[in-house]
């Protein structure tokens, strides 16, 4: 079919439509009276086409429908026929042809017909929205669909038809995520409050299409979801998600999608994030408990470790110190067995997650007391997790509190003091790899530089400032001497 209306199509023999400004009386605009062959033979042909057309023999009605339409252009008393006949059929042969150009001419001609329709006969918002979607259901240009939409807007305000919505909204966020130049973070955030506007309006005035304003807004409020982070930022996705916990707090599967986009989006610290977790965390762990429990034979190091520490949580929840203590201990030697395991489908581990689990595993070590312990597993937290300061700067305060261990228990004097250079050394590294933390390697620096050795001390000793110096007792590190000043 479409190859035989290709062969009457010819450039040269097309209807050349001009757009009327308004107020100006033209033949163009006529009824059956304009016709050369008189009014009969117009009704004629009318009808003759017709009846093609609602066959949908296209091709066959369109040359009937082009020599009729090039001076009847209203036929009373249905003014509209001859313009929306010819639109659905060059709409028609655009989303049939595959050829862009072609397809292209066709949307024009098409384009031309709503234009002089309008001259004719007024501007009328919903015949822009058809004239954008059928641009938008073709394929052709976005940006002039979208600009039939605007106009379709415009005309029709609060009483814009639904239809709009979803085409206008797909388009715009696609062409906003292709970073258009005119699709910016202002236009969409302009559109949205627009189709609002609209929405909420019909819905709370138009009682008999209320339903399709409200199913339509959900669907652009599911697109603008797409880039809502990057126009509004954490508050868009808040204002999505509270109505909705708030409407089904135990809606636990709903819960675990809101805590998931919310830590994205906003962060832990978010105070709706804490809001939704503190119900979601126990069924989240009384779930993850019982699978484990029965899986645990079969479970990889990692996830025995995080098991028996969920234990140990329950006994010490009940108040059971003694098994609560034995099930942390025992979570810790799973860990730390598994910092040697390969990453598998069972449990998949990245490095910066063994780096951070290492660390973990130190501090436990540096809570029991067992430093040289904790310094091991520091060392492996760093080799893990390259470029990060913390584990250097446990390694310092653990060289810092060492004064006491190190001097015999007296915590003073000059075994006391000479931890500190160690201490300092592990804190200048730590913020030397890691700007995060050089405020905090500053401060402890700082803190420390007043209980260094006095000059006199240093002197006293035969030592230089600036010399080399090996502190003794756990720490067994070559330090640079440094006095406090005085």
């Amino acid at each position: 079919m479409l190859e035989k209306w290709k062969s009457l199509l010819k450039f040269g023999s097309m209807l050349s439509l001009i757009v009327l400004m308004t107020g100006q009386v033209s033949a163009q605009c006529e009824s059956w009276e304009a016709y050369p062959k008189g009014k009969e033979t117009a009704q004629q042909q009318h009808v003759l086409y017709r009846d093609l057309f609602k066959s949908k023999k296209y091709v066959e009605a369109f040359p009937i429908w082009e020599e009729l339409f090039a001076t009847v252009k209203i036929p009373l008393p249905a003014k509209t026929t001859h313009f929306s006949n010819g639109i659905t059929m060059y709409k028609t042969f655009a989303e049939g042809e595959k050829d862009k150009k072609k397809k292209e001419e066709y949307l024009k001609k098409m384009m031309e017909l709503y234009d002089q329709m309008a001259a004719c006969l007024g501007e009328v918002s919903k015949d822009r929205a058809w004239e954008g979607y059928y641009i938008y259901a073709a394929r052709g240009s976005s940006v002039t669909a979208i600009e039939m939409f605007e106009k379709s807007i415009e005309l029709g305000k609060n009483e814009t038809d639904e239809m709009v919505f979803v085409p206008i909204t797909q388009l715009s966020v696609y062409l906003f995520q292709k970073k258009h130049p005119k699709f910016t973070a202002e236009y969409m955030r302009a559109l949205h409050e627009q189709l609002k506007g609209i929405a909420e309006y019909n819905i709370k005035n138009n009682e008999k299409e209320a339903k399709k304003y409200q199913d339509k807004w959900e669907k652009v409020e599911a697109e603008f979801a797409k880039i809502g982070g990057t126009l509004w930022g954490c508050e868009f996705y808040v204002d999505q998600f509270k109505p909705k916990f708030d409407s089904d707090k135990n809606n636990m599967e709903q819960n675990a999608e809101i805590l998931d986009v919310i830590k994205k989006k906003c962060g832990t610290d978010n105070e709706f994030y804490n809001e939704v977790l503190v119900i979601y965390e126990p069924y989240a762990d009384s779930v993850e408990y019982e699978r484990l429990k029965a899986e645990f034979e079969g479970l990889c190091n990692l996830k025995k470790g995080k098991f028996r520490e969920m234990e140990s949580r329950k006994f010490k929840k009940a108040g059971d110190e003694e098994n609560a203590k034995k099930y942390k201990e025992e979570a810790f030697d799973w860990y730390e067995k598994s910092l040697g395991d390969a990453s598998s489908e069972d449990c998949e581990t990245t490095d910066e997650d063994k780096g951070e689990l290492a660390y973990r595993i130190a501090y436990h070590h540096f809570g029991k007391g067992s430093y040289s312990n904790a310094r091991s597993f520091c060392y492996k937290a760093a080799e893990f997790k390259s470029g990060w300061g913390e584990p250097y700067m446990l390694i310092g305060n653990m060289y810092a509190s060492s004064g006491k261990r190190c001097s015999g228990g007296s915590g003073t004097g000059w075994d006391a003091q000479v931890v500190a250079w160690a201490a300092m050394d592990m804190w200048s590294k730590a913020k030397n790899i890691d700007s995060s933390v050089a405020s905090k390697a500053n401060s402890s620096i700082s803190k420390y530089k007043k209980y260094l050795p006095t000059k006199g001390d240093i002197f006293q000793r035969g030592l230089k400032e600036g010399g080399s110096y090996k502190v003794g007792c756990w720490i067994g590190a070559t330090t640079t001497i440094r006095s406090s000043g005085e």
